[in-house]
């Protein structure tokens, strides 16, 4: 038998055409890319999930050193924040200015009262140019998460007004950034990354830069990797499918993602991010194993009432046909008893019989012969 060398050019076009269409809302779109560069079903995990809280922040917020003055002219040195730069850097439109640094904050807003909840962003950090921004991963479809990411801001913006004539409400601007790996605006004009800010509804001229948000709908994008054209197609492409990776593809090992790709690493965490990624993991477990155990109760007890109904409705069903064959049955003893207390007294012709009892003249004769009265 001869063997066949086939290209992987044309096994990554033939999987292109014979693969689904994209839907929202799955992970799986049109374009993933050629299986030699994925987990197979049961294997264990290579890189973390950003999808994850953990995994975002693991990556995006605690990855690199920290800068000091020894190495912060080093380009070669990842810092903390660097790779959360680029990658919204990348996001950001003309009319956005870039991020040059990045200095995280503390995540946590309390309430002013204790009636009020606190909030925790996954990160906060300001850049160095009069913004600030709360950046948000998430993984879950749930209720007015536009709303949600809007209060945050809000929340931010109340927690800096003081009390005293020295504040007078010019306050730092603030960008909130909101990657989810769900649909948010239902209408099909809002593209992948789009950004949201006070505008004039007539004629469009933003009014305030006191507050922005954008937000990220990942179920939007589905390149796959041959026709990734920039970083920002790349980091959305890492987002969807890093914790899916087996491997680096040959594609992404560049100067810019390599340092990604060697933090995301399992193996390469850190003592203390190895810890809460493993919690992480242990409990994504637990409730997985908690939500299949539900599922198993709820379609025991889905079956258990149907097969009751079931029951009850077979067991009406024969108990009518049952009562309305025994009727029949005592019906026709009845007839057939007044048919032979009729023929014994012989006053009656047969068909007179058959029309008083409403039955066949052959029954009446059939009765007249077993009675040996013909």
């Amino acid at each position: 038998m001869k063997k066949y060398l086939i290209a992987e050019e044309c096994l990554d076009l033939a999987w292109r055409v014979c693969e689904r269409k994209n839907t929202y809302g799955r992970i799986k779109a049109k374009g993933d890319p050629p299986s030699q560069y994925f987990l197979k079903e049961g294997d264990e995990p290579v890189f973390i999930n950003p999808l994850r809280d953990v995994g975002f922040k693991i990556l995006f917020g605690n990855s690199g050193q920290h800068s000091s003055g020894a190495n912060s002219n080093d380009k070669s040195v990842l810092k903390k924040g660097d790779l959360l730069k680029e990658m919204l850097n990348s996001f950001f439109g003309p009319k956005i200015p870039a991020i040059t640094q990045v200095r995280f904050k503390n995540v946590e807003a309390p309430g002013a009262t204790i009636h009020n909840r606190k909030v925790v962003y996954d990160l906060c950090f300001s850049d160095g140019s009069k913004r600030e921004f709360i950046v948000e991963m998430q993984n879950q479809k749930i209720s007015f998460l536009f709303n949600r990411m809007h209060n945050y801001l809000s929340r931010a913006h109340s927690l800096v007004m003081e009390k005293g004539a020295s504040f007078d409400h010019n306050q730092t601007p603030l960008v909130g950034v909101l990657i989810a790996n769900c649909i948010i605006h239902q209408d099909t004009r809002v593209p992948c990354i789009s950004m949201a800010e006070f505008a004039d509804l007539e004629n469009g001229v933003v009014v305030t830069d006191l507050s922005k948000i954008m937000t990220i709908e990942l179920p939007k994008f589905n390149k796959n990797l041959n026709e990734l054209k920039d970083n920002k197609d790349v980091f959305l492409f890492l987002l969807r499918n890093l914790g899916k990776l087996k491997k680096i593809p040959p594609q992404l090992d560049t100067d810019l993602f390599r340092p990604l790709f060697e933090h995301a690493k399992i193996a390469n965490l850190k003592k203390e991010d190895f810890m809460l990624f493993d919690e992480d993991r242990t409990w994504e477990r637990k409730r997985q194993l908690e939500l299949e155990t539900a599922l198993d109760d709820a379609v025991m007890e889905t079956t258990m009432e149907v097969t009751k109904q079931v029951t009850r409705q077979v067991t009406e069903q024969v108990t009518r046909q049952v009562t309305r064959q025994v009727t029949e049955q005592v019906s026709q003893i009845k007839t057939r008893t007044f048919i032979e207390a009729l023929l014994t007294k012989g006053l009656l012709s047969d068909e007179d019989i058959a029309e008083v009892t409403q039955v066949s003249v052959a029954f009446v004769q059939k009765v007249k012969e077993e009675l040996s009265l013909t």
